[in-house]
């Protein structure tokens, strides 16, 4: 994505506001092409309810698997054979490191994804997930093995490791690390570890981190997806927030990021349900 304001096509971007019954001013069009994350940054950074969030999250998350590891050894004793070794699988970005100051400083700079991500990783600075790090020694004292599957490319390896080793997580190496491949979906590289494992629990802050059903769904799909997973939520399917950044906002832009600045902040506002 290329930095710019949003100052091209003004009177074309004011026409198609009055046809959709959008109304919108010039200033909100030249403000910076990342004006739409403050609020949001602002919330994943300062609230108090994001903290309580996901400490909340993960504490239901150790008593979940709690019980569905007694359940595997209550199970194993019955049928008198062991079970394929348990395993939680974990995204890394805003479920466990915390990158929200490099969203800010893209909104500070008006630059976008990837400008800056590189340089952010190779700082190795990113502070926690609030409730993660407790999460993860107690599956660890559970004998569950961990996994951490990340989209962050290959080249950021060392970087990430660095990083999450700062914070003394557990199983924090390239057996238990998958990087992005050929692509984001993430479903290929969960198959790679259910061939060895049994995958207990799946965490993320974005819905493809859990499932495949989401991947590259349109709006209306991932979430009548949602309804499809309803009865794990909660207990298989750990879900976080991240009101900044994912595949929603993709959604909006019906997975065409190379639409330019105009165009995604139009899909923002037709996205938009007002009451009628």
């Amino acid at each position: 994505m290329k930095k710019s304001i949003i100052v091209a096509s003004i009177l074309s971007a004011f026409s198609i506001g009055s046809l959709t019954g959008i109304s919108f001013s010039k200033a909100e069009l030249e403000r910076s092409t990342q004006e739409h994350n403050v609020m949001s940054t602002n919330w994943f950074q300062t609230s108090a309810e994001n903290k309580a969030l996901q400490i909340q999250i993960y504490n239901q998350a150790t008593k979940e698997l709690a019980e569905t590891m007694k359940k595997r050894k209550e199970n194993e004793k019955l049928v008198n054979k062991p079970s394929k070794p348990a395993a939680v699988v974990l995204d890394i970005d805003e479920t466990i490191l915390d990158n929200s100051p490099d969203t800010a400083w893209s909104i500070k700079n008006n630059t976008s994804y990837p400008q800056g991500w590189d340089k952010w990783i190779r700082m190795a600075k990113a502070e926690l997930i609030p409730g993660a790090k407790d999460f993860l020694l107690a599956a660890k004292k559970m004998n569950v093995d961990i996994f951490y599957i990340t989209n962050r490319s290959e080249k950021t390896r060392n970087d990430t490791i660095r990083n999450m080793k700062l914070h003394h997580l557990p199983n924090v190496d390239s057996n238990h690390l998958f990087f992005k491949t050929d692509t984001g979906q993430k479903g290929p590289r969960q198959d790679e570890i259910a061939k060895t494992h049994d995958i207990v629990m799946l965490v993320g802050d974005n819905t493809n981190d859990l499932s495949d059903i989401f991947y590259r769904a349109d709006l209306k799909t991932r979430k009548e997806n949602v309804d499809k997973i309803a009865k794990e939520l909660g207990v298989k399917y750990i879900q976080l927030p991240n009101p900044m950044y994912g595949d929603w906002e993709d959604a909006i832009y019906q997975y065409k990021m190379r639409k330019t600045d105009d165009e995604k902040a139009m899909d923002r506002y037709n996205s938009l349900q007002p009451m009628n």
